[in-house]
């Protein structure tokens, strides 16, 4: 996790993939799950959904069996970034529904509440339904600020430009985003554009 915040794509994917030969040893479902579905977040870091979309449908496979809603609901999100990430926004906003009735309404869930919400207004803006999108964006800020670490937070201002009514005020929360993850890159390429081209 920590190597793939500081953009070490493939020292990540080594690290992942020798702790899947352990979980997989141990035929632990839950541990295998969200491991395929982090190696599937990394590969979407390195701008390769194909890829990252058989890793969440793999993630998916054991997920039910372990009984945990946010294993679903996040292989389900995970599947809607890709699909997103590869020009197809109405299958991903499909995925991020079914992940939204799957996630569950509880402190555990929010942070995957929140990226699906983020997820689904992205999908929403690129098929020009402005509204939703909005809505969408405003969701996941509000769920964001009761959470207790970073992440959600970064994210949902990253997702915030959608509300803005010029590209002078856009540039804020991508701004906020930038300072609460305390990177000066502006986050992962796949889910922060970069400032000229959003405001543009």
């Amino acid at each position: 996790m920590f190597a793939d915040w500081r953009g070490d794509h493939r020292h990540a994917l080594e690290l992942l993939d020798e702790e899947l030969s352990y979980v997989r040893e141990l035929a632990a479902p839950e541990e295998t799950s969200v491991l395929l579905r982090t190696r599937a977040t990394v590969l979407l870091h390195q701008g390769e959904p194909v890829e990252a979309r058989e890793h969440f449908s793999q993630a998916l496979t054991p997920a039910p069996t372990v009984g945990l809603a946010d294993k679903v609901a996040g292989a389900l999100r995970g599947l809607g970034d890709a699909a997103r990430l590869a020009g197809d926004a109405g299958h991903a906003r499909v995925r991020y529904e079914s992940a939204l009735e799957a996630c569950a309404a509880n402190w555990f869930g929010m942070g995957e509440t929140v990226s699906i919400l983020i997820g689904l207004g992205r999908s929403t803006a690129t098929e020009g339904r402005l509204g939703e999108a909005r809505d969408g964006a405003r969701q996941a800020a509000d769920l964001a600020v009761g959470s207790p670490g970073v992440r959600e937070p970064a994210e949902s201002a990253e997702a915030l430009p959608v509300l803005a009514d010029s590209p002078e005020r856009a540039t804020v929360p991508l701004g906020a985003a930038v300072g609460l993850r305390g990177d000066r890159e502006g986050g992962h390429r796949h889910r922060t554009p970069r400032t000229p081209r959003l405001t543009g």
